[in-house]
């Protein structure tokens, strides 16, 4: 099977994403993916009709960093206000 094959992809109508049959996706942005990605980031929140990615046999096991971070640990920049005085 070819995954650069356009005619082995399936194409979800709700992101627009492509999925070939070794379940490989191609984000429109960035590197390709799996299904559980794809789950993790789009199609858990999407949740409307039409989505190819809900079958939890195709996509397999979530893991951590499937999902984005959580940001907790970033540093929040300190924005001064325009014409304040320190």
């Amino acid at each position: 099977m070819d995954s650069n094959n356009p005619q082995n992809h399936q194409n979800c109508p709700v992101c627009g994403v492509s999925i070939a049959e070794d379940g490989q996706v191609n984000f429109s942005h960035g590197s390709s993916g799996t299904r559980a990605r794809l789950y993790a980031r789009v199609c858990q929140y999407t949740q409307k009709p039409g989505c190819i990615n809900q079958e939890s046999q195709l996509r397999g096991e979530l893991n951590p960093e499937d999902g984005f971070e959580s940001g907790e640990n970033l540093p929040i920049p300190f924005l001064s206000t325009p014409g304040a005085t320190n």
